[in-house]
């Protein structure tokens, strides 16, 4: 685990998570162990001291007439994720009202990497209701690593009540062994759907494109009649499988 990216996370720079990793590590430090341990340069590594302190991760007291830095609570980086959380949440409702004011709203979007399925996933949860349905079409046995990240999120889905039902390759065993011992989930194969890694999502109004691989990239569509068009087409293809 690289540490000081998870520092990051809670919304550090790479030298303040560089310096607060030093004073972990450090205990009670001056500021030289500090400098010495973090690589930083003096300049650089006090802006970043007053930085943390600001934020309640770092501290100090004075013995003689040295003064002494340390970190807090490791937790307090919850408590700054918390802490934004709960500004993004109470800011939300307005969020909301401005995009669904908007004149221009767009409908298509257009994602790219590993991090984006996060917000394509989590869209699904937030569209979808208790016994509302998700239907997939198509499943990638790629290298694009989601594997695992797709089977956590699924029971999310299923805490919900979210169905699911989900077509796939025969050539798809693993997966189809999967989803047939799932609850809330129903699924069936073809012989042959497509013959790159290419996944269909449809919820709600919304349908995304998945085009698996190292970088994978969706393309969700937030309109009516395509979502429609889709679910037509999955339950045509759902009475052709097994």
């Amino acid at each position: 685990m690289d540490v000081e990216k998870t520092i990051e996370s809670a919304g550090l720079t790479n030298a303040e998570s560089k310096v607060y990793l030093s004073l972990i590590k450090l205990g009670s430090s001056m500021i030289g162990p500090i400098l010495r341990e973090s690589g930083l340069n003096s300049s650089v590594a006090y802006n970043c001291l007053q930085r943390l302190m600001g934020e309640g991760l770092v501290s100090y007291n004075i013995k003689g007439k040295k003064k002494y830095f340390f970190a807090s609570d490791p937790k307090n980086l919850i408590r700054i994720l918390k802490d934004k959380e709960d500004a993004l949440l109470e800011a939300m409702p307005l969020l909301e009202k401005l995009s669904s004011t908007a004149k221009n709203k767009q409908e298509i979007f257009i994602f790219e990497g590993p991090k984006a399925a996060r917000t394509i996933f989590n869209d699904i949860l937030n569209t979808l209701n208790k016994g509302e349905e998700h239907l997939v079409i198509g499943v990638s046995e790629s290298d694009s690593g989601m594997g695992e990240f797709i089977k956590k999120w699924d029971k999310k889905r299923i805490e919900k009540g979210i169905r699911k039902r989900i077509i796939i390759t025969e050539k798809e065993g693993n997966w189809l062994n999967y989803y047939k011992k799932q609850p809330l989930t129903r699924v069936r194969s073809i012989k042959e759907i497509f013959n790159v890694h290419f996944t269909i999502n449809v919820y709600g109004n919304k349908t995304v494109l998945v085009i698996w691989g190292r970088y994978p990239a969706y393309i969700l569509i937030d309109r009516k009649e395509v979502s429609e068009n889709f679910r037509n087409y999955f339950n045509f293809l759902w009475k052709l499988s097994k």
